[in-house]
């Protein structure tokens, strides 16, 4: 309390760009919610708080009624859900902004290289890198406790701090077994700079170990710890989703993460790195190069690194942080305008829509609905993303043919699926087996000039989105 205090009334020039830094955090998460992987988290978390129940087989397709389903991401969807009921999706908003804040906290407190130009320097290199991946889903609390586990470690804090952080981890998101990477990648690289066995990392993979103890006791058990090695059962499937794929540095958040990497790159090559801080740093490059979901953890691992790189040697003290009369008042103007942009960014969650359902088929879907084309006899077919909005408008009211939760389904639902997407040779045999007799798709893709080459009849169209009907 002290320190903060201490960073409000007389700030230096490094707590004001960690502000700045939180502050832009802030205002990247508190946005309207529209990735459609959120939105059937959200349903399933307005699910379980209502029900106060954790499903346990697939409630929202009819192509995975009764499989079995590890909600990995119970507790961060059961925050979603509590959220949702105290403050409506405005206050869920809210609680992504202050998520993405507390992430950027954590990631330039690691990056701090001893003098507020050094520390911006290689802050603004991990931050650059991860914020293209830092989007409102479960993913964030796995970034977190990333970002704390990190913390502990280069901190030397106590091992046993691990226990509660890895028992929060593993109850929020999938991503846990990437901590025991980093842990063995240090250690390798200890062991290589000192000859010598690396007891200090042991200490913190102990703890992280205990942590996982810890972890079985869950609503889940077990299988919450489990389900991760069963992915690779699915790895046909994953091929599919973009997160999954090499990353794709030529549009959008690419640009912007591709110019960070290659900064944080030159500033690595430039010092002169122990192997401690190698070895991770090739491991999650590697890992970020391979599937675009990596480059989030990759920005936490490369933040002390990068601290490290660019701090001045010890034989040239740099000058220290004084702060004069008037650099004082000129800070605290600063700061005091950092506080109000949080009041106002705040201010805009409160007055604004917080959905964003642009792309999405909302009038297709309310057309189905007037129609009583969503329920039996009637079966429709839709691609994955949409699978998500339906699921997040009516719950388990209506049995969707598959959303982007890969891992749940069978591989034969997702091979049928890609048979769909695609156009191919089989698509009469699929759309036959399935009982499928209304299509909402989009226009501009093969399966729909294929449909109505053969008959079926388009009932409804909206933008870029067509219903078919056999």
């Amino acid at each position: 309390m002290a320190r903060l205090k201490q960073a409000l009334l007389a700030p230096r020039m490094e707590a004001l760009f960690a502000a700045a830094v939180v502050l832009f955090g802030f205002r990247l998460g508190a946005r309207p919610i529209g990735d459609n992987s959120m939105l059937t988290h959200l349903r399933t978390g307005i699910d379980m708080a209502r029900t106060g129940a954790i499903p346990r087989t697939d409630p929202y397709s009819f192509t995975a009624a009764g499989e079995h389903w590890v909600v990995q991401s119970w507790l961060s969807e059961w925050t979603y859900g509590w959220a949702y009921r105290i403050g409506g999706f405005k206050l869920v908003v809210l609680q992504q902004g202050v998520l993405i804040a507390l992430l950027a906290w954590l990631v330039v407190r690691l990056a701090r290289a001893g003098s507020p130009l050094r520390t911006t320097l290689a802050a603004l290199a991990a931050v650059g890198v991860g914020t293209s991946l830092w989007t409102p889903r479960p993913l964030l609390f796995g970034l977190i406790c990333m970002a704390l586990t990190v913390t502990v470690v280069e901190r030397r804090r106590s091992p046993w701090l691990l226990i509660p952080i890895v028992w929060l981890w593993v109850n929020t998101h999938g991503s846990f077994p990437l901590g025991l990477v980093w842990l063995g990648a240090r250690a390798l690289g200890e062991g290589i700079d000192w000859r010598a066995w690396p007891r200090e990392t042991w200490r913190y993979i102990g703890g992280f170990g205990a942590g996982l103890l810890a972890a079985v006791l869950n609503p889940l058990g077990p299988r919450l710890l489990l389900f991760p090695l069963t992915l690779g059962e699915k790895r046909d499937a994953f091929k599919y989703i973009i997160e999954w794929r090499s990353p794709d540095f030529s549009r959008g958040g690419g640009y912007f993460a591709l110019a960070f990497l290659a900064l944080a790159l030159v500033l690595l090559m430039r010092a002169r790195l122990s192997w401690r801080d190698v070895v991770p740093v090739v491991a999650f490059l590697v890992g970020s190069l391979l599937a675009a979901r990596n480059i989030g953890p990759l920005a936490v691992v490369l933040a002390p690194v990068l601290g490290r790189a660019v701090r001045r040697p010890e034989s040239a003290p740099g000058r220290p942080d004084r702060v004069t009369g008037s650099q004082l008042r000129l800070n605290r103007a600063a700061m005091a305008t950092i506080l109000a942009a949080f009041v106002v960014f705040g201010s805009l969650v409160a007055v604004s829509d917080p959905l964003d359902l642009v792309g999405y088929p909302v009038e297709a879907v309310t057309y189905l609905e007037e129609q009583g084309l969503l329920s039996a006899p009637h079966r429709v077919v839709e691609q994955d993303f949409v699978g998500n909005y339906i699921t997040f408008r009516y719950g388990s009211r209506v049995q969707i043919f598959i959303d982007d939760r890969f891992d749940m389904y069978p591989l034969s639902v997702t091979r049928d699926y890609r048979t769909l997407v695609t156009a191919g040779a089989a698509t009469f045999d699929v759309l036959a087996r399935h009982d499928i007799d209304v299509v909402l798709w989009q226009r501009k893709e093969p399966l729909v000039p294929l449909l109505m080459a053969s008959g079926w009849r388009e009932t409804f169209a909206e933008g870029d989105y067509v219903v078919l009907q056999r």
